[in-house]
């Protein structure tokens, strides 16, 4: 399903710890009316101490980045840490963000090297998903 907006193009702000792909530029472009994209300086992201009681501390600096540049109607794509992740899609909806992760396709190939089994992982993007809230029905 494709989200049209009347002609306002969005910032997509990106906090997760690769790069996007050409794939998913295109497709935040063609279907999300993107027109800008932005990674969130966070230098904690993507290296979140499982050890620690809350990540608060941690993504402040991502917090901090979204409240300043970001406007009702911009996206977040967020993909990580879970706990983390789960307090980022709850802080994008207080400052009226779409919140959204990337679906991927997966590929498995394994081949048998002398006494070894290789395993190679390819991962393809399919779409960008917004987090829901419910599901339709739910009360």
């Amino acid at each position: 399903m494709k989200r049209k907006t009347m002609l306002m193009k969005k910032t997509m702000f990106v906090l997760m710890s690769h790069a996007l792909t050409p794939l998913q530029i295109e497709d935040a472009k063609q279907n999300w009316d993107v027109d800008d994209i932005k990674k969130i300086p966070c230098p904690q992201w993507g290296r979140i101490p499982p050890d620690i009681e809350s990540v608060c501390d941690a993504i402040l600096p991502a917090k901090r980045f979204l409240r300043k540049e970001s406007k009702p109607g911009d996206l977040l794509l967020v993909q990580g840490d879970f706990g983390a992740t789960v307090n980022m899609i709850g802080f994008a909806r207080l400052l009226g963000l779409i919140p959204v992760y990337a679906t991927t396709k997966r590929m498995i190939q394994e081949r048998i090297e002398g006494d070894q089994i290789v395993t190679t992982r390819r991962f393809e993007h399919v779409r960008f998903r917004e987090y829901e809230e419910t599901c339709k029905g739910e009360s």
